[in-house]
């Protein structure tokens, strides 16, 4: 993967056993001891003259006791020994020269950089030099990666055949590190920009100077993103094909080796992978914007956070703030007063004057917890999001809209008019086939409202029907249709077969017939 471009890393990855080895020269920068390990590392690595050179412990110790730190021999050539161990530092081959047993004692073991070592420390120096302030985009390197990509795209077969293999490197890497200026301080800008967008406690005079440069630069880089994007998306396309001849000419000099035999790594540019973090970049990929569009697009976003404080600095008169600004100004007093008014700023701040421990049970179950309970072992309190991220007390939303049934209704109440007249038509259908049912030919409706009788006819009788035994149900009338009886007999011997487009059911030794009652009234309707 690009250094510049993203990646998904699957969890169930794990750091391999050298990439913990590179870690662990990190260590001593962050243990108890990183002052004076970082003093010794700025005696191999603190300027040119010491990246070629090996000193012993003793010599080590001079130049600490020259800065002011003073430390003993022994412990100088542990702290060496403890950067041997992790990486950073390596033990010479060269021999010591001494002219006396003690002088050998004190010189035989002698150290130098390693590669490792001084990338860390470098990174090290780097991050410690480090300070919170605003940087703006390099977006001056536009401009020179377009004209840097377009004389590169100028290099047809025959002009990259004769061309100079150093010139040609000397371009693309160029290219290159106009790329990396604009790519770390894009990253950088826009870091900054978040931390300062969360801010919830700028007051007017800090937002009207934070608009004016915002709302001007924010424009400035948009604008230069959107003039030189479709330019270098067309030349970057156009140069595609041509990257691993452009590569491979630009190598073609005289390379150093290492001891291994290895060709020796070279800038960035010069091996046609270091070019995908280019395309993301500019033109993206098929299912990934690129990133030009992003930072367009992160611009965007933190106009629209402007926006938001503009309208939280508007309406201050009603809601409640931050109290960033006032912690910072209570922190100052503390670091600043003595003790006895340290304790006395304490308990006029927070109310938290000397331990009285008066225990009492807590008034009702609604409030399980007592006032008197300790921070320490107490629960935290449940704090609402919109008073927790901007101190507004008041309950956001409206009250929902009464839901409207009326539609469903109606169409509830249409589907059982319907059903009623499917019903009744299907009753009407077994009215007409009064009588005992021997083999009889029905609709599928019909059949259903027949199998339902027949199953309440047999739940009504709560036994078994036995030979001659006979079970029977009375169906209200439906609509027009007419109220009707059902009778189940066992009859062994006799059967009844009822048809309908579904299929045929046949009912073994049972007999059904049918009554229409419209002209028997009164009658007692049981279903």
């Amino acid at each position: 993967m690009s250094r510049y471009g993203a990646g998904v890393v699957d969890a169930s990855e794990t750091l391999s056993h050298p990439e913990r080895v590179r870690l662990a020269a990190l260590r001593y920068a962050v243990n108890e001891e990183a002052a004076s390990y970082l003093a010794i590392m700025r005696t191999f690595a603190g300027d040119i003259a010491g990246l070629l050179s090996d000193q012993s412990a003793a010599e080590v110790a001079q130049r600490l006791a020259a800065q002011g730190l003073v430390l003993d021999t022994d412990t100088v050539d542990a702290r060496l020994s403890y950067l041997v161990e992790h990486g950073n530092l390596a033990r010479s081959p060269r021999e010591a020269e001494a002219r006396s047993l003690r002088e050998y004692l004190q010189n035989r073991a002698r150290y130098q950089l390693t590669q490792r070592g001084e990338l860390v420390h470098r990174y090290v120096e780097e991050l410690l030099e480090h300070t919170e302030m605003a940087r703006e985009v390099s977006t001056e390197m536009l401009g020179g990666i377009l004209a840097g990509l377009q004389a590169l795209d100028r290099n047809d077969a025959p002009a990259l055949a004769g061309a100079e293999p150093d010139e040609l490197a000397r371009t693309i890497g160029t290219v290159f590190a106009q790329f990396e200026r604009l790519v770390s301080s894009t990253r950088d800008f826009y870091t900054y920009l978040s931390r300062v967008l969360v801010r919830y406690d700028l007051d007017r005079a800090e937002f009207q100077a934070f608009k004016a440069a915002l709302l001007d630069y924010l424009q400035r880089f948009v604008d230069e993103i959107a003039r030189h994007t479709p330019a270098l998306a067309e030349t970057l396309n156009s140069v595609r094909p041509k990257v691993p001849a452009l590569c491979a000419r630009a190598n073609a000099g005289q390379r150093l080796l290492g001891l291994d035999g290895a060709v020796a790594r070279r800038s960035q540019g010069l091996d046609p992978a270091d070019w995908r973090g280019l395309y993301a970049w500019f033109i993206g990929s098929a299912g990934r914007d690129s990133d030009a569009a992003g930072v367009r697009r992160l611009a965007t976003e933190a106009m629209r956070a402007l926006l938001v404080n503009l309208r939280r600095i508007a309406t201050s008169t009603q809601r409640e703030q931050s109290r960033y600004a006032d912690l910072l100004t209570l922190a100052g007093w503390f670091a600043t007063t003595d003790d006895e008014t340290a304790h006395a700023l304490w308990a006029s701040a927070f109310g938290l004057y000397s331990c009285r421990h008066l225990g009492f049970p807590a008034e009702d179950d609604g409030d399980p917890i007592p006032p008197t309970a300790s921070w320490w072992s107490a629960p935290a309190a449940e704090v609402p999001v919109a008073l927790r991220r901007h101190g507004n007390r008041a309950i956001r939303g409206r009250v929902g809209r009464r839901d409207d049934y009326s539609t469903a209704k109606v169409a509830r109440l249409a589907e059982r008019e319907a059903a009623e007249r499917q019903r009744a038509s299907a009753v009407l259908e077994l009215a007409a086939q009064a009588g005992e049912l021997g083999a009889v030919r029905v609709s599928d409706a019909a059949r259903a409202v027949l199998l339902d009788l027949y199953g309440r006819a047999l739940a009504g009788h709560g036994r078994p029907l036995v030979a001659e035994d006979t079970a029977t149900v009375v169906t209200a009338a439906v609509g027009n249709a007419p109220p009707l009886r059902l009778s189940v007999r066992r009859t062994p011997g006799s059967n009844t077969v009822i048809t309908s487009p579904s299929g045929r059911l046949q009912l073994i030794d049972i007999t059904l017939t049918v009554e229409d009652l419209a002209e028997s009234q009164p009658w007692e309707a049981t279903g």
